[in-house]
């Protein structure tokens, strides 16, 4: 009985260290496999911090803009509402605020579309071909020295603007589809 007892405790250690030896080897390939992947994720674009801050800058300054023109755009909506309700006394001094936008709509303004990834030189030769800027030379050379992005999107330009004015407007935040087929379909209609 002896030897059976001595030959089953070694039988059941080589199963324990077995099982300790399989377990252990599982772990070393998921370990593994882990590490594999950590390569794969080079192609992600890594920001420095001055990136990010530039960035974010952006952003806030594109921000501001887009709501200032929709509040402007919000009260230019609500002046001839106002004025059909003002006594005809104050109905004589309205004149002078609504020959502003008047002057406003005299300039042609666009509605450009800036595709992904379409580069800063072809930036500037879409804006040179529909008249919004002059200099092409001065555009790339302004966008490089501010060190801002151009930003893809739908953006409305008026004709004959200051390179930094356009500036502003590339690196600002985009319309959306429906606003630019909103402007694009008043333009059309009036």
């Amino acid at each position: 009985m002896l030897k059976n007892r001595v030959f089953l405790i070694g039988l059941g250690a080589g199963i324990i260290l077995g099982a300790l030896l399989f377990q252990l080897m599982l772990s070393g390939e998921q370990n593994r496999q882990k590490l594999g992947q950590l390569g794969n994720e080079s192609n992600e674009k890594v920001y420095t911090q001055v990136e990010v801050d530039a960035l974010l800058k952006a952003e806030r300054d594109s921000f501001k803009l887009d709501r200032d023109a929709k509040a402007v755009i919000k009260k230019q909506a609500e002046l001839p509402v106002t004025e059909s309700k003002e006594k005809p006394a104050a109905t004589a001094a309205a004149p002078a605020p609504s020959d502003e936008p008047v002057k406003e709509q005299a300039a042609v303004n666009h509605v450009i579309r800036i595709e992904v990834g379409i580069g800063l030189t072809k930036t500037a030769e879409l804006l040179a071909e529909n008249h919004i800027i002059a200099d092409k030379a001065a555009f790339v050379s302004q966008m490089k020295k501010s060190k801002k992005l151009v930003r893809a999107g739908y953006f409305l330009f008026q004709e004959r603007m200051t390179v930094d004015k356009a500036i502003n407007v590339v690196t600002g935040e985009p319309l959306t589809k429906k606003e630019a087929d909103a402007i694009s379909s008043s333009k059309k209609a009036g």
